[in-house]
């Protein structure tokens, strides 16, 4: 039953990240998510990872930005060390609503 529901917290944030424009980095088709965690690292494109996050924390989202500790893998993404890609972790105790405020405070970053 976690995981299931987590899968579906999963499936909702593939759908803002790409209303919003981003890259996600691994598994993207939604008929596929029993493959992936609901971890979802992504960009955006013309805004640094680490606006995002900023931006994200002053509307009371935590999520993170970085490398990761992944050189290697930073470096077969194409992305550079000193800014990386944003982070977001979902887990059987996160609501629909609260990808609702993420979708909400992306969108208020990505229009303005």
């Amino acid at each position: 039953a976690v995981r299931r529901y987590e899968q579906q917290l999963s499936r909702a944030m593939l759908g803002v990240l790409e209303r919003h424009g981003a890259t996600v980095y691994g598994i993207t088709d939604p008929e596929q998510i029993h493959l992936r965690v609901p971890t979802l690292s992504f960009n955006l494109p013309g805004i640094a990872p680490a606006a995002v996050t900023r931006h994200m924390a002053a509307a009371g989202i935590g999520i993170r930005d970085g490398h990761m500790y992944a050189p290697r893998l930073m470096a077969r993404l194409g992305l550079a060390m000193d800014s990386g890609m944003v982070r977001a972790s979902l887990l059987h105790y996160n609501s629909m609503a609260e990808v609702e405020r993420f979708d909400a405070a992306l969108a208020a970053l990505v229009g303005g």
